[in-house]
């Protein structure tokens, strides 16, 4: 059996899936049409030349230089088809991301090629839109003013892809708050895991004896990873006296990443998440480095999994995030201990090899049946990477403009009226 895992890098899930199959002695390929420029990984020449066209299309796609992205994306289109119709002929098993070959219309081609195929979604690429921070007040809010066409535009095209996905796919792999759009069973993310394996430099550090608590903060995303509010609560802090040095960095590849968090105290990952850990949470769990993150699933994530399955993180909500820090900083032996605790628990349960060999039990149809989740049953609905306000006038335009069908959300009518009750509700 031969595994493709594509068809781009995220938060380094792949790679270290990838070297999980290499442990147990499982051939798997990491072969990615688009580049992630905070990994680095080897790739063919052909790939290579696919990804930098990727990037001239997205660059010029929508500027005076169109009529010179023509001929790249036909181009690129040859040599995707090229590299489906050769894999088609060398694997077994698709393990795929949110970059499809074309807009996942080729699953059709791997079903009738009887292949199995698993999808993975880790986010922004299964979360509604319209409750994702980062389109909300990024993509969709300029000059002041929101683009409710496009939101619109968007959030049906990815709902019309997630259906795709679901009709073709033997498995989806997803979390439940950002899988509302979805109608089959799917496997929940939790019970698989983020890989990793202990990055030994960081845990080889010599921790500095100062008493100047260090605190690293490491957003892809400032806005929507809440980096401000949480950037004033540490000079808050600061400023009434507590020992505390705040480190951000922003857009600097994984190495970078990694040297800094050998020499942190703890991690402030993001102020409304809806994960307990992600990549840099879950790097700084194998690092023996304690991880705060604030979301408003802190509250609920307990009504939808088993608390052995929940990383034991300090997950929080927002508002409590002030109150976790300070703690943190005052208080080294929980910080230890916290830590510790935190570890154990993903080297245990999300080591790469572990990960694989829980790939290795969905390949062969061998799935516990904890490990699905009906979507009928979710109930959380306040997104990611935005406060509860913000959504709210976000959503109360949106659906002023386009309807409640605007939600896509018609097959699960409890969750559409437990939002449109939110709606009415006056804000605090």
């Amino acid at each position: 059996m031969r595994i493709y895992i594509g068809n781009k890098e995220i938060a380094g899930y792949f790679m270290r899936l990838k070297d999980g199959f290499d442990k147990i002695g499982v051939k798997a390929d990491l072969l990615y049409l688009v580049g992630n420029k905070f990994y680095t990984v080897k790739t063919s020449p052909l790939l290579m030349l696919n990804q930098r066209m990727f990037v001239f299309y997205k660059k010029y796609n929508k500027s005076i230089y169109f009529p010179a992205v023509i001929p790249v994306v036909i181009l690129m289109a040859i040599f995707r088809m090229y590299i489906l119709a050769s894999s088609l002929v060398k694997y077994d098993v698709f393990i795929l991301n949110s970059e499809p070959f074309f807009n996942f219309s080729e699953l059709a081609i791997l079903k009738w090629f009887n292949k199995k195929i698993i999808v993975v979604f880790l986010g922004t690429e299964s979360r509604p839109s319209y409750i994702s921070g980062n389109y909300v007040q990024g993509k969709y809010f300029s000059n002041g003013k929101y683009n409710f066409n496009l939101c619109y535009k968007e959030v049906k095209s990815q709902a019309e892809r997630i259906a795709r996905i679901e009709k073709y796919a033997d498995h989806i792999i997803n979390h439940p708050p950002t899988a509302l759009f979805q109608k089959k069973p799917f496997i929940a993310w939790c019970h698989i895991g983020f890989p990793n394996d202990v990055p030994t430099k960081a845990l080889n550090v010599k921790q500095s004896q100062s008493r100047i608590v260090k605190v690293l903060h490491a957003p892809s995303n400032a806005v929507s990873k809440g980096s401000e509010t949480i950037m004033d609560i540490i000079d808050k802090l600061r400023k009434d006296g507590l020992p505390v040095e705040f480190v951000k960095l922003e857009n600097v590849p994984n190495e970078k990443v990694l040297d800094e968090l050998a020499k942190c105290d703890f991690v402030v990952d993001e102020l409304y998440s809806d994960i307990p850990i992600g990549g840099l949470g879950t790097e700084a769990a194998f690092a023996m480095k304690p991880v705060i993150n604030g979301g408003y699933y802190a509250d609920q994530i307990k009504d939808d999994h088993h608390h052995s399955v929940i990383p034991p993180s300090c997950f929080c909500m927002p508002e409590n995030l002030e109150l976790c820090i300070k703690e943190y900083i005052l208080n080294k032996s929980k910080r230890e201990n916290d830590a510790k605790i935190l570890n154990t628990f993903v080297t245990e349960n999300w080591n790469s090899t572990n990960i694989a060999l829980k790939y290795m039990r969905i390949i062969s149809g061998d799935i516990p049946s904890e490990w699905k989740y009906n979507p009928a049953e979710i109930k959380y609905f306040m997104g990611y990477g935005i406060e509860k306000n913000k959504l709210k006038s976000f959503l109360i335009e949106y659906i002023k403009k386009f309807g409640e069908k605007a939600l896509f959300l018609d097959d699960k009518p409890t969750l559409k009226s437990h939002i449109l009750e939110f709606l009415r509700v006056p804000s605090n």
